[in-house]
């Protein structure tokens, strides 16, 4: 019986592709001998604290996402630099925190600035992953979400990025034959021919492993997942109906779902290219749930997207490594995502200790008890008055119109009880590390002619 192409590339794509054009008996083998692994990053969009697996079951079962949990590290202390997209994502681009470059305000569609649109963008004097990747010999690519500038001069292509398939908006339909402006390598791609967004997010990112298994690659796999418009597929949808009491939450879940199906894609394809155990993958969210229009669940945080609460800078976070970081690790002690680029980079071959300008600490290494233990210090700034900063187990929050508060995450990660008043000396230590700090910051390259808090739904 003959066997179909189409079935046959679907099975041993990635095996078939690899004799076809690289002539060899092994996409393992092929890898071997550089002794680099792939990294793959994968960022999820406004989802909640609690909404999966490996962090609660007050959603669904997410078995894809909770797999990199569990064949690696949970990270329970895990912080983004801001509180929304487009300046979270500048810091995890650049492995600088972004409000010392002045990308301290998302922008957005609908909204008008102190900047023209074609002016804004991930400032072109900032080197991203991609950058320092490249000249190590990998293939660079970016399946979905940008959010960091529209000129040519910010388009992924130019900043690093070999291959780009999404989407430069911080936003975008998800219903088949409906997504807007979604282009590959500059190159504008009809409506009609994009599947359901996330499966076509999963499509791609599967595509572009088995187009480079051959080769040493950096996959940033940029889902919009469950970030609005709130479109789930109505056969998921259907499961959900009247689980939640909300149909909000069985829209969050039905999506939520579908981006780890499409998150199992991936790592079935690494498996099929024989490629999952020299492979570091990530995975974390972009900043804060957003509760309100996406129907996230931050629980047991305080706050949201867009607040300086746990809430809005405190992530969900996996990494597995096989042979690398031991399964089933649980790492307490707070790390940012400004740490995931020196491991990047030092995963690769280099060493980011030469990188003056990065400010996070080599996340495999803390895993691996590789360096020195020491109390860190994280910093926020969100907008006017509004900011953060956290020293050991104490966090300040400055919150506008309101007196700052104090507390203690050790015992107290709800943010319920403000000890300010109680602590007069860790509260004068870290408000007066706090404005040395905020004080050296350059203005923000753009702001928004309206408040923040009409901007962090987006």
């Amino acid at each position: 019986m003959m066997i179909r192409s189409d079935k046959l590339m679907a099975r041993f794509g990635c095996i078939v592709m690899m004799l076809l054009i690289a002539g060899i008996m092994t996409p393992a083998g092929a890898q071997k001998k550089t002794g680099r692994p792939n990294i793959i990053f994968i960022l999820s969009d406004d989802a909640g604290y609690a909404d999966f697996g490996f962090q609660s079951n007050r959603l669904i079962p997410t078995p894809n996402i909770d797999r990199i949990a569990a064949e690696g590290v949970k990270f329970s202390n895990a912080y983004v630099t801001g509180a929304v997209c487009s300046p979270s994502r500048a810091g995890i681009l650049t492995g600088v925190n972004q409000a010392t470059f002045g990308q301290v305000y998302n922008f957005v569609q609908n909204v008008k600035y102190t900047i023209p649109v074609d002016s804004f963008g991930l400032p072109v004097n900032q080197k991203l992953v991609g950058q320092y990747l490249k000249p190590l010999g990998y293939t660079t690519g970016i399946v979905g979400k940008w959010h960091e500038g529209f000129a040519a001069r910010f388009h992924p292509n130019s900043r690093g990025f070999d291959y780009f398939w999404g989407f430069l908006w911080g936003s975008n339909n998800y219903t088949a034959g409906t997504a807007k402006k979604v282009e590959e390598n500059k190159r504008p791609l009809a409506a009609e021919d994009i599947p359901y967004m996330t499966d076509a997010i999963g499509n791609q990112s599967v595509s572009f492993i088995r187009r480079n298994a051959g080769k040493p690659f950096f996959l940033y796999v940029s889902f919009n997942a469950p970030h609005t418009p709130m479109q789930a597929k109505p056969e998921l949808l259907q499961k959900y109906e009247g689980k939640f009491g909300s149909k909000g939450r069985e829209l969050n879940a039905a999506m939520t779902e579908s981006m780890d199906e499409n998150i199992g894609k991936i790592l079935k394809e690494l498996e099929a290219c024989h490629l999952l155990d020299n492979t570091l993958v990530v995975f974390t969210n972009d900043n804060g749930g957003q509760v309100i229009h996406s129907f996230a669940d931050n629980y047991p945080l305080r706050g949201l997207k867009g607040q300086v609460y746990e809430g809005g800078v405190r992530v969900p976070m996996a990494l597995m490594w096989r042979g690398k970081v031991k399964a089933g690790t649980v790492y307490e002690p707070p790390v940012s995502t400004l740490d995931l680029l020196p491991a990047f980079i030092n995963a690769a071959g280099d060493k980011a200790g030469k990188y003056a300008v990065l400010q996070g600490t080599d996340i495999v290494k803390l895993v691996n008890g590789r360096l020195k233990k020491k109390e860190r210090t994280f910093y926020w700034y969100i907008a006017k008055d509004h900011g953060a900063i956290r020293k050991g187990n104490w966090k300040m929050d400055f919150v506008p119109g309101k007196a700052p508060q104090l507390y203690n995450l050790a015992t107290d990660i709800s943010e319920n009880q403000d000890l300010y008043t109680t602590e007069p000396e860790i509260a004068k230590q870290l408000y007066t590390l706090f404005y040395k700090w905020k004080d050296s910051l350059p203005k923000p390259g753009w702001v928004p002619l309206k408040t923040a808090d009409q901007l962090d739904i987006q």
